[in-house]
């Protein structure tokens, strides 16, 4: 998000581009208070399955956002900031809380992180060529869009379930 955000808000908001580069810090400092919130979120909730949907509700609010009211963009940067915080941390948790050893969960972790970084190097290359193609900024938000129902649909499934006995998902 991050790589194209200060260039979209250039180009739809024109803002200049050191003022649009402000999208990128809010984003990022909204990121560490979603990293602290979701363990206290998911501890009072104690699924990590609720806590992830939350999680991507909250992404979701950043392309839809741009789309439907683009001035409000900081409102937008700050929720996704937030989501994207707590999406890592949730995602992390929900390792821990479903590995039955110490064994597994290197394993089951470095498999999510070894697998999502390299799906999320693409995402920067993904919405520029489909913003090259498409010259403009709305298709590359129904991608984003679609990329966090993938989130959603998939991080629900893994994270859900029963949980093993004693951990703070179950």
């Amino acid at each position: 998000m991050t790589a194209w955000l200060p260039t979209l808000l250039a180009d739809e908001q024109g803002l200049t581009r050191s003022a649009a580069g402000v999208s990128s810090s809010l984003f990022q400092v909204f990121a560490v208070a979603g990293a602290f919130a979701v363990p206290a979120l998911v501890a009072w909730w104690r699924r990590p399955a609720a806590v992830l949907l939350a999680v991507t509700a909250t992404w979701a609010t950043l392309p839809i956002g741009l789309l439907a009211a683009p001035g409000l963009w900081p409102l937008w940067c700050a929720l996704a900031g937030v989501a994207q915080g707590g999406g890592l941390t949730v995602v992390f948790i929900a390792i821990v809380a479903r590995s039955r050893d110490l064994a597994e969960n290197r394993r089951t972790s470095a498999m999510v992180q070894g697998g999502g970084y390299a799906v999320a190097a693409t995402g920067p290359l993904v919405v520029g060529a489909v913003h090259d193609v498409s010259g403009s900024w709305t298709l590359p938000m129904l991608v984003v869009l679609g990329a966090i129902v993938v989130m959603a649909v998939a991080g629900g499934l893994s994270a859900g379930g029963r949980p093993r006995e004693g951990t703070a998902g179950g």
